[in-house]
């Protein structure tokens, strides 16, 4: 099975959910691509990324103008929907960072909450939004999709789960600190080799202000960690098509999963 990917990559207004809105939908209307399997957006392209007005920007899950508009995208493009990540709030509980997963026909597969929130020099997410309950895998009709917000992906147990759990493809969504682009490349090929899997990573890029900028290289790298597809700071949307049969017929070859050991511990120290 092939599957037909699109990620989009854009540079946020900050706050301005209906002008980030329309650069999406500009941005996939003249990418040249009518449909996709599957088409992932970044983290906080709604709002851009600026823990001071996080609570401001929340959107009530089901009456928020994201979910409308992720609805509109599944259906007219006939694809499965990756919905990068908003400022939501769900049942009156407090704000969380959460992507919307929908199927081709706009219903919401699952919703996954950041499980790590993000505290580094003074950018303490946590401060204004609660973290989620734990990871998730959604199922699909292009097969089992792990899900991933930016600094989730440097917990590596978070990957391991999904692998074991069957996942074809693993999702992390971000708005990474360009001065750390290297890390990000690295952390994400890491995921990809040391589970075997298809890893498409969809990020925000330009400006947060006059100091602070966003890494953009959104890239999609195979189960070898050989990158498939990538951008450079551009707005604009990445295709790629991922052999998902190739991929398992690889990992038969090159057992890794199946000989990791249920167990490791240290005899001494």
């Amino acid at each position: 099975m092939k599957v037909k990917v699109l990620t989009v990559q854009l540079e946020a207004v900050a706050g301005d959910i209906e002008k980030n809105i329309d650069k999406v939908e500009k941005l996939l209307e003249t990418s040249g691509y009518n449909s996709s399997d599957v088409i992932v957006l970044p983290e906080l392209w709604t709002t851009g990324w600026d823990c001071t007005n996080f609570n401001k920007c929340s959107e009530k899950l089901y009456e928020s103008k994201t979910y409308a508009f992720l609805k509109k995208l599944a259906e007219k493009y006939n694809s499965n929907i990756i919905g990068g990540s908003a400022i939501l709030n769900k049942n009156n509980q407090k704000d969380r960072n959460t992507c919307i997963i929908l199927d081709r026909k706009g219903n919401i597969i699952n919703t996954y909450d950041k499980y790590h929130l993000f505290s580094h020099r003074g950018q303490s997410e946590g401060t204004y939004l609660e973290e989620g309950d734990g990871p998730i895998i959604v199922n699909t009709d292009i097969g089992k999709i792990g899900i991933s917000i930016c600094y989730d992906i440097r917990f590596p147990e978070m990957f391991r789960l999904y692998a074991f759990n069957g996942a074809d493809l693993i999702v992390n969504m971000a708005a990474w600190p360009k001065s750390f682009v290297d890390e990000y490349v690295t952390l994400c090929k890491a995921r990809a080799v040391e589970n075997q899997i298809y890893f498409v990573s969809s990020c925000l890029t330009g400006k947060i202000n006059e100091t602070f900028n966003f890494t953009g290289n959104s890239f999609i790298t195979d189960y070898k960690g050989r990158i498939v597809a990538k951008l450079a700071e551009e707005e604009k949307v990445l295709y790629a098509e991922l052999d998902i049969d190739e991929m398992k017929q690889y990992r038969l070859q090159m057992p890794i999963l199946k000989d990791t050991k249920s167990k490791y511990q240290l005899l001494e120290m």
